[in-house]
């Protein structure tokens, strides 16, 4: 597939992401980038605390092997390990190549959303007996098979908005997730400096009885050891 590349540069500045664009394939050789992208069109699959940027290929590496599985698998592109390595290692094209697959899916579900009526469009729940704004809620009964089902149908704002709500507790909780494993890490690396310092402490302790105990004159040896 030829690539346009004023077209993919002009796509990729409409976004915002963390860091300056400077050079696409350096920049974006973490991934970090990319999921910031991914997060602003496919926001519940995208979890951002899953992606430290750094330098080290190993750290690179993890990311890449992260958004494959997590985020890119779903939108149909899989990534082998060469081509993982290729974007970790920054090289020419290779960063290009799945930004414009990116950009074609994106285009793809964002031209199939603008041919359907929004306004028209509804969604069907189970089991909603505690939303809001009930007054827009039509029960209904589906054919499954060898029963009928009690749903609701929900109109699609109404849905989409119960959609970022839910998208945006689970982000909190990630969030917080994300901070008790960090204190939970700090507390360990405290704990085990505690107990250097202890042993550290025992051993000056030790040498000091030791030296002590050869400072004494034979005479309060003698004594010592008698009583």
């Amino acid at each position: 597939m030829d690539i346009d590349y004023e077209e993919l540069y002009k796509w990729v500045d409409n976004h915002t992401i963390s860091r300056p664009k400077r050079n696409l394939n350096r920049d974006f050789s973490d991934a970090v980038p990319l999921a910031e992208i991914l997060k602003q069109h496919y926001p519940r699959l995208v979890e951002l605390h899953n992606y430290s940027p750094g330098n080290a290929f190993s750290n690179k590496m993890i990311n890449w092997n992260t958004i494959n599985k997590k985020v890119l698998n779903k939108l149909g592109i899989n990534l082998n390990k060469k081509k993982q390595e290729d974007l970790a290692l920054g090289k020419p094209e290779a960063i290009a190549k799945l930004l414009n697959m990116i950009k074609t899916k994106v285009e793809s579900k964002s031209a199939r959303g603008d041919e359907k009526d929004q306004g028209n469009k509804v969604y069907y729940i189970e089991n909603c007996n505690n939303l809001s704004s009930a007054e827009d809620i039509v029960p209904i009964k589906v054919n499954n098979g060898s029963e009928m089902v009690d749903k609701k149908l929900v109109p699609a704002e109404l849905f989409e908005n119960m959609e970022k709500e839910i998208a945006q507790k689970e982000e909190a909780v990630n969030l917080l997730t994300g901070k008790v494993e960090h204190l939970e890490k700090l507390i360990a690396i405290k704990d085990e400096r505690i107990k250097d310092l202890t042993t550290q402490m025992q051993a000056v302790i030790n040498s000091t009885s030791g030296s002590t105990a050869n400072l004494m004159s034979p005479k309060t040896r003698f004594f010592k050891n008698l009583f």
